[in-house]
């Protein structure tokens, strides 16, 4: 098995792990299990943030591209016009 096969298949297993332990919270939480129902709450509010977040960072980054890119007429002069 290759390096890249080795990767793609740590990065299945994680999510495989996190995905069920996601469903299992929500599920626990119904079924009565009393740690389960308490990180319920968190299993909503954390995604959320980082959603949040994420789009935050992207709405940063082009802003942060805008600000540091030169005008467009200092890259490319105008054409001159024949009068």
């Amino acid at each position: 098995m290759s390096k890249d096969q080795m990767y793609g298949a740590l990065v299945f297993l994680v999510s495989l792990v996190v995905a069920v332990a996601y469903v299992s919270v929500f599920i626990g939480g119904y079924l009565g299990v009393v740690f389960l129902k308490q990180l319920q709450e968190l299993a909503i509010a954390i995604p959320v943030v980082l959603a949040v977040l994420a789009v935050l960072v992207i709405l940063m980054w082009i802003g942060w591209t805008m600000l540091t890119t030169p005008p467009l007429e200092e890259i490319v002069p105008p054409p001159e016009t024949k009068t």
